[in-house]
């Protein structure tokens, strides 16, 4: 299936004063990648309508550089579901890590901004 790949590096701004990224932060990555396999999927515009899982299991810190995986996983008429895996890496010791593991739903939109089927 469809898939696609972002990647950041954490700055400063991207995290809390303990030098961790900010959940926030790293829903808008997931969420802005997801976005982009539903867009190029159906070919319309979307809308995150569910994220259904967030699995936080290691913290990432700032410098470590970050790669956000988005698969389409379920098309349903007019929705549909993709899985993101995030993982980091210490580039100075490459020991990489998954840290967030996340399910979202989006529906495809027509011009009116209703829900509208996809293929």
């Amino acid at each position: 299936m469809l898939e696609y790949v972002s990647r950041y590096i954490v700055m400063p701004n991207h995290a809390n004063p303990n030098g961790l990224v900010f959940g926030g932060i790293l829903l808008s990555w997931i969420d802005m990648t997801a976005a982009m396999v539903a867009e190029k999927y159906s070919g319309k515009d979307v809308a995150t309508v569910h994220l259904e899982q967030v699995h936080f299991q290691a913290p990432i810190k700032v410098g470590e550089h970050v790669k956000v995986t988005a698969r389409l996983v379920d098309v349903g008429n007019t929705s549909m579901k993709i899985e993101v895996v995030v993982e980091s890496e210490n580039f100075k010791s490459s020991i990489l890590k998954k840290t967030t593991k996340a399910m979202l739903t989006f529906v495809a939109l027509d011009k009116d901004m209703k829900p509208t089927s996809v293929r």
